[in-house]
């Protein structure tokens, strides 16, 4: 008998889920990596918002640097605003602590994920960021406990995307050794001088499991209807 086919979640950038095997795999962990400025959490709030409003598909975004006023009104500053029928929800840090008593931060994080599952059920998780994570979290045992972290992650049974800060000019961590290689997928954002006074966007897929994807570099751009990908231009 036939496999049924992996069910894929569109990413809804123009030009990148064609390059991405039709989208990510569902049950995939995967990391939205890139410096400052490269429109990692832009990204993240995006496919949330876009499977919600085109897909009706349920996503929670977990904000750990800003509060949820302050991220949404820069969302929607961004044109991701609209009407979602309540498939998409935002917890920042504040309404986490509030979720649970436990002393314990990581508890109180791992509550709210799964109460906020059972309530609203959903498919996709963004969680922004994995350096504010790990601070927070104050990991005594900190490769046990992220290998712990990705095996319950797994047992949630949803699809994960994980904002991680790149320093200027790594190109070998794109959040440290061991998530690199317990992720399913990578996808790397940057910014490429191009010319004397031009800065761009660029976005790349460096892995993903279970996929036959480009390796190459695009170009991100943004404009009225949301994000799209073209091939990059030469830098020099």
């Amino acid at each position: 008998m036939d496999e049924e086919p992996l069910r894929r979640y569109r990413t809804h950038v123009l030009g990148l889920d064609e390059n991405i095997g039709g989208g990510i795999p569902q049950g995939h962990i995967v990391f939205i990596s890139g410096v400052t400025g490269s429109m990692k959490s832009s990204l993240g709030y995006s496919i949330l918002f876009n499977n919600a409003k085109v897909e009706g598909t349920n996503g929670l975004y977990i904000s750990l640097e800003q509060s949820k006023r302050t991220l949404i009104r820069q969302m929607e500053g961004m044109g991701f605003k609209g009407e979602t029928l309540g498939r998409l929800e935002v917890l920042d840090l504040g309404e986490i602590r509030l979720s649970s008593e436990s002393p314990d931060w990581f508890d109180t994080f791992r509550f709210a994920v799964a109460e906020t599952k059972r309530r609203l059920s959903y498919e996709l998780l963004v969680i922004d960021s994995l350096g504010a994570l790990q601070i927070m979290s104050r990991f005594k045992s900190p490769r046990e406990d992220i290998f712990r972290f990705f095996e319950w992650l797994r047992s949630l049974r949803i699809t994960t995307f994980i904002i991680s800060e790149m320093p200027v000019g790594a190109f070998t961590c794109y959040g440290t050794m061991e998530t690199d290689f317990l992720s399913d997928g990578i996808i790397h954002m940057s910014l490429a001088q191009v010319g004397d006074t031009e800065v761009h966007r660029r976005i790349r897929c460096v892995k993903m499991r279970d996929t036959d994807h480009a390796t190459s570099f695009f170009s991100f751009l943004k404009n009225k209807d949301g994000f799209s990908v073209t091939r990059a231009i030469s830098e020099f």
